[in-house]
């Protein structure tokens, strides 16, 4: 008993070089001409809309009371003690401070 492969005939032909020698690509399709951004922006504001509506960003104020740093931070990690680090948070809370604020009023005490 011979099985047959039913899958023989599915396999494509190599294309030659003669094959592809007509194609030629679709020509990019032009929209109607769009304003520049600044005429629509323009053309807004005298309608009595703006682009830029959304709120301006307001200082995070964290669950002690305390408000966010204006400056940006760099995130980093430390291997601190425990004790170390409650010290310095008890320190930080009793002066206000974020923790950026506080490492930066020792390092100013400290003269570096």
């Amino acid at each position: 008993m011979t099985i047959e492969n039913a899958f023989t005939d599915l396999s494509p032909e190599p294309l030659s070089a003669d094959d592809l020698a007509d194609f030629t690509p679709k020509p990019p399709v032009r929209s109607s001409v769009e304003p520049p951004a600044i005429q629509l922006e323009r053309a807004a504001e005298s309608h009595g809309f703006t682009l830029n509506n959304f709120p301006a960003a307001k200082r995070k104020t964290l669950r002690t009371g305390r408000v966010a740093s204006k400056y940006k931070a760099e995130p980093m990690s430390l291997r601190l003690r425990v004790a170390d680090w409650n010290r310095f948070s008890t320190f930080c809370e009793n002066q206000g401070l974020t923790v950026a604020d506080g490492f930066a009023h020792i390092l100013n005490k400290l003269g570096i």
